[in-house]
């Protein structure tokens, strides 16, 4: 199977190589497409992760340029990774937006989830009494509150909580929120990417979304795409065929891809 990645950084963002770097390096892996998928910039962390403040007309001019450069070669798509707690003025740029969640908020300040462990450990002992099931509740509700305001094309890295195995995935009151909130967001964007990001980066064995919550998608119609929320151009399809094969034996019969401008079905059985 010829795949497509919607989830993609560049130099733009946190990336490590540019955008024309990782539009040569898919098309030597022989990609369906590629969508380029940045971070949006967060005024009040400007420096973690973002795209840096006044970027972005830079961002849209480049993707478009090579779109014409190489539209020979490969599809490329203009994405924006889109947090929960950031503002896009204009999306008619865009080919797709993914909506992820980086942070928790509490009390008018922002805690990032997914940057390193140790704060995630200082942040919950700090100001959540050390439970960190009221830590993923607030994430959750963030998330949810996000895909409705949004309705972004895809849902990125659902579970990201759950990154440094501090969360319990064991745990049934945790399944069982977790569990609502992805029906909650289902409801609005059907689209979930199966996320292997955190696998290529040695924090988990596992993609996300937890296989616990496979069940769930197929119950209420969601569609899986496959995304390596790649920072380098050695990840671009990192873990797919793995991943391809988990859907397969979870009962899921197809994919979807970004191709022609659509997100088309492909078959995996």
């Amino acid at each position: 199977m010829r795949y497509s990645n919607l989830h993609n950084h560049s130099t733009f963002s946190d990336g490590k190589f540019s955008a024309e770097e990782n539009v040569l390096a898919a098309i030597e892996k022989n990609m369906l497409s590629i969508g380029f998928s940045d971070h949006s910039y967060t005024d009040f962390d400007p420096n973690t992760y973002c795209m840096k403040k006044g970027v972005l007309p830079d961002y849209i001019a480049e993707i478009n340029r090579l779109k014409e450069k190489y539209k020979d070669q490969i599809e490329i798509y203009l994405g924006m990774e889109l947090d929960g707690y950031s503002v896009l003025e204009d999306r008619t740029p865009f080919d797709y937006i993914l909506g992820c969640c980086h942070y928790v908020r509490k009390d008018g300040m922002q805690f990032s989830v997914d940057h390193d462990k140790n704060w995630q450990i200082r942040d919950v002992a700090a100001y959540f009494d050390g439970d960190y099931i009221a830590y993923a509740r607030m994430y959750y509700d963030g998330y949810v509150e996000s895909v409705r305001r949004d309705k972004p094309d895809v849902l990125g890295h659902f579970d990201l909580p759950t990154k440094f195995s501090l969360v319990d995935e064991n745990d049934p009151v945790y399944r069982k929120m977790a569990t609502e909130a992805l029906i909650a967001c289902l409801e609005v964007t059907p689209v979930i990417e199966m996320n292997t990001g955190a696998i290529s980066r040695g924090y988990r064995k596992t993609p996300y979304p937890a296989e616990y919550l496979f069940d769930e998608i197929k119950k209420h119609h969601g569609q899986i795409t496959l995304g390596a929320d790649s920072h380098h151009i050695d990840n671009l399809i990192y873990y797919f065929d793995e991943s391809v094969e988990l859907l397969r034996a979870n009962g899921f019969q197809n994919i979807v891809q970004l191709t022609h401008g659509r997100f088309e079905e492909f078959g995996i059985v």
